[in-house]
């Protein structure tokens, strides 16, 4: 895993945040396809964290 996950996902976590808030209630087809990109992508990098997690405990692999 990179060492760097973490502020990546935080990183994300703040545009996500941040995005939401200009989006509102509503927002245009633009707006809401960067949201799930933002979204698609940090489900991207936390995979990899809750696999070593798993992993640590003795789960699947």
């Amino acid at each position: 895993m990179h060492s760097r996950t973490a502020e990546k996902i935080a990183f994300l976590d703040s545009e996500i945040a941040g995005l939401r808030t200009r989006i509102g209630t509503g927002g245009n087809s633009v707006q809401r396809a960067k949201l799930k990109m933002l979204r698609d992508i940090r489900e991207d990098y936390q995979k990899p964290i809750e696999a070593v997690a798993r992993h640590d405990k003795g789960g699947d692999e």
